[in-house]
This record gives C-alpha cells, sequence and structure tokens, in this order.
C-alpha cells in the first residue's frame, strides 16, 4: 500500500511542481518517463520504510523460539549475526 499511496503522491507532485504544462498535454515519451521516474522513488521510499520490520520478521522467521520483544531486550537471540 505505502508504494501505491506514494507512487501517486510522487506523480502528482512531479507534474505540479517540475513538469510546466499539464499532463494532458505532454508527449506519451514525457508521460511513461515521469511515471518511471515516480515508481522509482516509490520503490525507493517502499524499501526504507518497510526495511526494518522485513528484518524483524526475516530474524523472526530464522531464530526458533525467539519473539519481537527478545529482539528489542537484546537476548542471545538478538545476538545472532545476520546474513
Amino acid at each position: 500500500m505505502m508504494k501505491f499511496a506514494s507512487f501517486e503522491k510522487i506523480v502528482e507532485s512531479l507534474y505540479k511542481y517540475a513538469i510546466p504544462t499539464p499532463k494532458d498535454q505532454c508527449s506519451k515519451e514525457l508521460q511513461l518517463g515521469v511515471s518511471f521516474a515516480g515508481g522509482y522513488v516509490a520503490g525507493v521510499f517502499c524499501a526504507i520504510v518497510s526495511h526494518p520490520a522485513d528484518n524483524l520478521v526475516s530474524f523472526l522467521n530464522n531464530a526458533k523460539g525467539a519473539t519481537a520483544g527478545d529482539v528489542s531486550k537484546g537476548s542471545p537471540f538478538g545476538q545472532r549475526t545476520w546474513s
């Protein structure tokens, strides 16, 4: 959901602030470029936002018996080297 919501806001902002002409008056190539740029930035933003949660889920899947609390408490489970 984060990627879709941020994509729409980024593309909207690009057309509002970076492109001097309305979207319907832009060439198909420019519209494609704006969509590509919006998707790229949204992907980077989504990766930054979701990375901590992805690491936590990966840790919990790999460490048997570990809980989310173990990670924050610094238990022996939390001292595992991550690959």
